[in-house]
This record gives structure tokens, sequence and C-alpha cells, in this order.
């Protein structure tokens, strides 16, 4: 019976691991490509690593890549941990998504830039001081 009874209990354990300040995130990127002047230009994806530094923000490892050094505003963060999104990008259970335009002043009107990059990440300990 009492073999049972820690059966039961340890299955009602979750085994994933919930988003929380100080979570560190490697990332691989899986698709980058930008509009500008009307020509699509792939990427070379590229690998980069975000951390939740609060509630309300990720920042961005200061690799060299795209996402170098900035910070992005979380503007929802679903119960479940897995899930949040802020104005420009979503994580949602280890798929990473993000898009902007970019508007670029010029003598001749301005000029649009358009950018997407989809991710694939994962939770890594970081033994880092």
């Amino acid at each position: 019976m009492r073999i049972f009874f820690w059966i039961i209990l340890l299955s009602l354990i979750p085994l994933t691991a919930y988003s929380k300040v100080g979570d560190l995130y490697y990332c691989e990127m899986t698709q980058a490509i930008e509009i500008k002047e009307g020509k699509l230009i792939n990427y070379i994806p590229q690998k980069f690593k975000f951390r939740v530094v609060k509630e309300d923000l990720i920042q961005f490892g200061s690799d060299a890549n795209y996402f170098s050094g900035i910070e992005l505003k979380i503007v929802d963060i679903a119960a479940n941990g897995e899930q949040f999104y802020g104005e420009n990008f979503e994580f949602s259970f280890g798929s990473f998504y993000f898009a902007e335009v970019f508007r670029w002043p010029s003598e001749d009107g301005d000029t649009l830039t358009a950018t997407a990059v989809s991710a694939e990440c994962s939770a890594i300990d970081d033994y880092s001081v």
C-alpha cells in the first residue's frame, strides 16, 4: 500500500519546468528573414540566449547575434509559466517568435523593413557568476 501511495504521489508532480525570474534559455533560430525594399532576404540562423530578469522583462546576452544586448518587455505570462509574450515576440513551450517593422527615414520617403525570426529554445542551467 505504501508503494502504491508513493507512485500516485510522484505521478502528480509535473515534469516540466516553469519560467521564472532568473531562468536562462539557449535558443537556435530555425528561420530568420527580412523584407527590405520589396526583396526577401534569408539570413543564416544564429544562436542566442535570453534570461527572464524580471516578471515583466527578458534580457538577451551580449554574444554577437541579432538580439545582442537588447531587452524586451513581457506583457503577460500564462499561469503554466511556459508561455509569455510581449509587443513583438512570443515564447510558447520552447518556441520563440519575433517580428518587427522598422521605419528608416530617407530623402525619398520612409523605407520600411520587416524582420521575422523563429527559434527553438530550452532552459539551461547557468553556472556563471
